[in-house]
């Protein structure tokens, strides 16, 4: 019996036994390694800087942020004291696209080439991270290959929006490799670098909160006794993540973003919180299918079999986990390391419409990615396995990077910009609305208006209640002459949402059309009164005005909205109109000119131009205008030009 009881303890895993690792002799291979993968790393993103914009947030986010697009020394502090930007509070991101918008503007390859420089930091970052943890240059190199080409981190990376993830994790490795620095040499400067880097964290994202978790897991791993000292240094953190984790909920609520899902009951909810959880554990390996979308399952059809079985998956793999595992410390790392990152966005308090986001996993992989690095670690360590078996092993993992690598590769290209973005989400999950609803954006932007309106019409049909589709679509019916069924549509959106914007300002510019300049007048203080810095409803307001011939409160309308967007052309010109129709065509002549100057190719505006030369009897340069006019696609009347040439012989 006590020879049995004696087998019985070398077999049990020790719970404070040190975790070794497969070491190289070679000094310079960790250098190796890491250039290989960032190198590997670089060619899977590359096709990321031939992409374009999206519609997906990229809007709000860059192309039409006041905040984003008028960085200056005066409007520096405004990125930290803006409560909330999408439903986020970030403002070191939103900096960061602030500088892209001054280096390169609209190109949105600069934005994608500073995206692919954080990833390959962050890599770098990962590899030095767990090469400190675990003493292994190998170990390291999995993790971080893992990290860099997982497809899943492919929208992280390549979409221009989510900047706010590779700079939260950024920082958030910095802190992490500052604390084991300091867990070694108690360095107060290791320890204040911790700290501020775990500040920017979270000024990136709200998602850093989970950091003192992390820490505490750290020490966990290595053994570090539990004493008070151990607790009272992670007391800042604590506070900093209840601080700003306080502001993280406070955006979302200003945004509405949090919201309840009322389709689902509760028990549907946990079930598909399941769901979600088991779906980013397998696809760590298995990464399909991907999308920039996941819609919850369509109400009353019936769940698909994964849905129904994901809970029984969990508790199986918990229970193999505690049964097996419980007393290793590196396991218990790599999963707690998993489920802290990752438990607070498995939409128990649903933040959005979709159930999940590959853009989660940017972080939380890296707990998984370390299982798989210290499985292979202990294949490579067992004396009892032979040789054949090791080296499979390490064909797997190789294996499953090159896959991983030309799956992301061709990820990338799926982000290229919104028609291949949507367009596959569709071909995945052809009942999201929200898909339908974006791609048909797309085409109504690129003049596509059939296309547009099939996929509007697609949309509504799967989510009546859908104001941003009814919107859309009541533009199309605008632009076709429609306009009881645009106002039809406006008249929808608002029953369904009384305080949406868009829908008075669409309902307002129809009006207009229709000549009911009353209710249009009534609209655009609706959207004023909502957003009073709304310089498209002054502009739209400024239009009314002069329909109705009151053409001094025009130009007062125009003046607010060039006040509060100065690169606003069309209102420029617009106002440049009315100055003309009360002779004042030297005011007129400069807002002419600052239209062209931020519009440069519009026929209209040369065209107009043209009109307060001839006022002014400038005939040449009036002919000069009308040429380019006429060059730039705008319908000039060939006679005008023959009596301009006249008055200039």
């Amino acid at each position: 019996m006590k020879k049995q009881q004696k087998n019985k303890e070398v077999l049990k895993p020790s719970s404070t036994k040190k975790i070794s690792s497969v070491k190289s002799p070679n000094k310079n291979l960790k250098w190796f390694l890491l250039g290989g993968i960032l190198l590997l790393t670089f060619v899977v993103y590359y096709p990321s800087l031939k992409n374009d914009w999206t519609n997906w947030d990229d809007r709000g986010y860059v192309l039409e942020n006041e905040l984003t697009k008028n960085l200056s020394a005066n409007t520096f502090s405004d990125f930290f004291t803006t409560p909330q930007v999408m439903g986020n509070y970030h403002p070191l991101p939103m900096l960061s696209l602030a500088i892209d918008w001054k280096l390169y503007g609209e190109n949105a390859g600069g934005y994608h080439r500073s995206a692919l420089l954080f990833h390959l930091l962050n890599t770098a970052l990962v590899f030095f991270f767990i090469l400190l943890l675990m003493e292994s240059a190998w170990v390291a190199a999995i993790v971080a290959a893992l990290f860099a080409v997982h497809p899943a981190h492919t929208e992280s990376v390549a979409w221009i929006s989510e900047r706010k993830d590779i700079m939260y994790v950024c920082f958030f490795l910095i802190s992490l490799i500052a604390y084991l620095f300091y867990s070694k040499s108690k360095s107060v400067l290791s320890y204040t670098v911790c700290i501020l880097a775990f500040v920017f964290s979270l000024l990136s994202k709200g998602q850093a909160v989970t950091l003192p978790i992390v820490l505490l897991l750290i020490d966990y791993l290595k053994s570090r006794k539990w004493e008070w000292k151990v607790i009272i240094e992670k007391i800042p953190f604590l506070l900093l993540s209840i601080a700003f984790g306080l502001l993280a909920v406070k955006a979302q609520s200003l945004s509405k973003s949090i919201a309840d899902i009322p389709y689902y009951t509760f028990p549907e909810k946990m079930l598909f919180a399941a769901f979600s959880l088991f779906s980013y554990i397998y696809k760590s390996i298995i990464a399909y299918p991907l999308s920039a979308f996941y819609p919850y399952p369509l109400k009353g059809n019936g769940y698909s079999w994964l849905i129904w079985s994901s809970p029984v998956f969990l508790l199986v793999i918990a229970w193999f986990v505690i049964y097996n595992f419980r007393n290793n410390r590196a396991v218990i790392f790599g999963a707690g390391v998993f489920m802290v990152n990752i438990a607070l966005l498995l939409q128990i308090l649903p933040v959005g419409s979709a159930i999940m986001a590959d853009r989660y996993t940017y972080l939380a992989y890296l707990g998984l990615f370390f299982l798989i690095a210290f499985g292979w670690n202990e294949i490579q360590k067992a004396k009892a396995l032979s040789p054949f078996l090791k080296k499979m092993s390490s064909v797997t993992v190789f294996a499953l990077i090159i896959a991983q690598s030309i799956q992301a590769y061709n990820r990338n290209q799926i982000w290229k910009n919104s028609e291949s973005l949507w367009i596959d989400t569709i071909e995945k999950y052809d009942y999201a609305p929200t898909a339908h609803n974006n791609l048909g954006s797309y085409y109504q932007k690129n003049n596509r208006l059939d296309e547009a309106l099939v996929q509007f019409n697609d949309a509504i049909r799967l989510q009546e209640k859908y104001p941003e589709a009814l919107i859309n679509r009541s533009d199309i019916f605008r632009v076709q002459g429609k306009i009881q069924l645009a106002i039809d549509d406006c008249n929808k959106a608002i029953k369904y949402n009384p305080e949406y914007p868009g829908a008075y300002m669409n309902r307002g510019i129809a009006m207009s059309i229709a000549g009911k300049y009353d209710s249009a007048y009534h609209d655009f203080k609706m959207v004023l009164k909502t957003e009073p810095n709304n310089a498209n409803a002054y502009g739209n307001l400024g239009n009314l005005m002069d329909m109705k011939g009151q053409v001094d409160s025009a130009i007062g309308a125009y003046s607010k909205a060039i006040f509060i967007n100065p690169s606003y052309y069309d209102c420029y010109g617009n106002r440049a109109r009315s100055y003309l129709k009360l002779n004042k065509l030297k005011e007129a002549l400069n807002d002419a000119n600052s239209a062209i100057q931020f519009s440069p190719n519009a026929g209209n505006l040369y065209a107009l131009r043209a009109d307060i030369n001839f006022s002014l009897n400038q005939f040449d340069l009036a002919l000069k205008d009308a040429l380019i006019a006429q060059r730039n696609g705008f319908n000039i009347n060939p006679e005008y030009i023959e009596m301009l040439k006249q008055k200039t012989n």
